[in-house]
């Protein structure tokens, strides 16, 4: 049985500390993908296989039953996001709207996006673990001027996942694994509010804004399959976890506040992934993975009586994310990373929002291995991820209690820094 003592115990702590104190879990997307820093290089194609390092945990927890020995890892990625606006029209029931900027708007929001995991070796057939990791977050900002501000000023989703995890081995080619999903939401959107001031028919603006949080449980399953020593085949699946957040909607410019509940579900997942050694230099990787985005249909906003304060449609779509990657062994001490992949957008052009302008993207990515000696492994990866044009149309209408519409596309891009740090021991 493992015996840690108290310098293994403190290697663990300060890799969680740098993990999980680096910056404030956010950013500019809704799912996040990047909680390893080996698997960016391969715009994670074969992640559900791979089991090389302690981010199987995330990935595929069944991946544990490969590593040998304990393992602390930690994992910072920078996610630099742009979501620039082209204006095609706007329009108002209040007279002259005071929201007329309409160029020059960007809502990305660039973020640190920490990941930390731990391995111990519980004995040759079982590993337990525990990750923490913010597997979806959302993070876009306006001006409160813009011709939008009605709708989105700012749309704001943090998650952090604590996940205890388990494996066995049932065979030299079969292996198991799972982990309970803790899992602790907080929400924060902000939008204007129109009111007539006076007694005249001046209409003035203030910011309305909804806070709310909550804690919510899930689990994860998955297997891998080592069908030869040249490669094996992994599946996960991540169950749906349901929040029903209660927080409070204040315009502080107008005295107004009171409470509020919102119920908010982040979707199941699925995937399934190939790693594949072609040679004593080469592997190839794939990966196959399907979202539940469909739950994300309606976000109602209800007062304690009950009542709808608010109301936004998003009639989100399943959507599928494929990845293709190659490895090339170096040497003895380092590897290369190459990845593409297709991630499918689940918003469609009559529902999407500025708060979320989501669309099909692509992804090309690079990254590097390097083993520092038996115990350290340093890695590094960069990607860059072109969307679609994200058509935009949000108009007014009685139930939305909108005073202003507008029109225009948005045309995101992304570019992801990862680094991150395996130790044996």
């Amino acid at each position: 049985m493992l015996k840690i003592n108290k310098k293994t115990l403190a290697i663990a702590i300060s890799a969680v500390v740098v993990a999980t104190g680096a910056s404030t879990i956010q950013a500019a997307g809704f799912q996040l993908k990047e909680q390893s820093a080996e698997g960016q290089g391969n715009s994670f194609a074969g992640q559900t296989a791979k089991a090389v390092d302690a981010s199987t945990i995330f990935y595929n927890p069944a991946g544990m039953s490969r590593l040998e020995g304990n393992h602390v890892q930690s994992n910072l990625s920078y996610i630099a996001p742009k979501a620039k606006y082209e204006h095609s029209s706007a329009s108002s029931i209040v007279g002259a709207s005071p929201l007329s900027k309409s160029s020059g708007i960007d809502g990305g929001v660039s973020a640190i996006v920490p990941a930390a995991y731990a391995v111990w070796d519980y004995s040759d057939d079982i590993k337990l673990g525990i990750s923490i990791n913010a597997p979806y977050g959302l993070s876009t900002k306006f001006d409160e001027d813009w011709v939008g501000a009605d709708y989105n000023v700012l749309s704001e989703i943090k998650t952090i996942n604590i996940a205890p995890s388990i494996s066995y081995k049932v065979n030299d080619k079969f292996s198991i694994g799972g982990n309970i999903q803790f899992q602790k939401l907080e929400g924060t959107l902000s939008s204007q509010t129109f009111y007539k001031a006076g007694l005249g028919d001046v209409t003035v603006k203030a910011l309305t804004t909804l806070k709310a949080e909550d804690t919510g449980f899930g689990y994860s399953l998955g297997f891998l399959y080592e069908y030869s020593d040249k490669g094996r085949i992994g599946f996960n699946y991540r169950s749906e976890i349901k929040h029903t957040l209660k927080g409070e909607v204040s315009t502080p410019d107008i005295g107004s506040k009171f409470d509020a509940t919102a119920k908010f579900t982040t979707p199941a997942a699925a995937s399934i992934g190939i790693y594949h050694d072609v040679s004593d230099q080469w592997a190839l990787l794939a990966d196959v993975s399907w979202t539940d985005w469909s739950v994300f249909d309606e976000l109602e906003v209800l007062k304690t009586d009950g009542s709808v304060a608010t109301s936004t449609t998003y009639n989100w779509s399943d959507n599928v994310f494929v990845a293709l990657g190659a490895n090339y062994q170096y040497d003895e001490k380092l590897q290369l990373k190459f990845g593409v992949a297709y991630d499918q957008g689940a918003a469609n052009d009559e529902d999407r929002t500025a708060g979320i302008p989501d669309a099909t993207r692509y992804w090309a990515s690079i990254g590097a291995s390097y083993k520092v000696n038996k115990q350290t492994t340093l890695n590094a990866g960069f990607s860059h991820i072109r969307a679609k044009s994200a058509k935009v149309t949000e108009a007014f209408s009685t139930t939305n209690k909108k005073a202003t519409s507008y029109s225009g596309t948005f045309k995101p891009s992304v570019n992801i820094l990862s680094v991150g740090m395996d130790y044996q021991f």
